[in-house]
């Protein structure tokens, strides 16, 4: 009897992980809002964006787990959190210029 072995799975799967991410609604607009704009607060980007709070708290969460966007608390009365991209999320949006190339030449 033969046994079938899966891959081992990396603990931490960012490419994967990033790619769904990126597919889920107001991901690309949080980007875009800190590429034109950082830091920013909270809700200033869920007015940039246009979504509700449940919905631009989720994807921040999942940004800052990802490694793409660093959250900080800034110890102040009352507290105040900026949003700011990573090197990682700089990275990441460098390769949206191509991608925008490749869809208005075959659009």
């Amino acid at each position: 009897m033969s046994t079938v072995r899966a891959r081992p799975v990396a603990p931490h799967c960012d490419f994967e992980g990033t790619f769904r991410l990126l597919g889920q609604k107001h991901v690309l607009r949080v980007l875009w809002a800190l590429v034109e704009k950082s830091p920013r607060r909270f809700n200033e980007l869920r007015e940039s964006v246009g979504a509700n709070t449940a919905t631009i708290a989720d994807r921040l969460k999942q940004m800052e787990k990802l490694g793409l966007i660093r959250r900080d608390v800034i110890r102040v009365l009352p507290r105040r959190v900026e949003y700011r991209l990573t090197p990682m999320g700089r990275d990441l949006v460098k390769i949206f210029r191509p991608i925008t190339r490749w869809r208005a030449k075959y659009s």
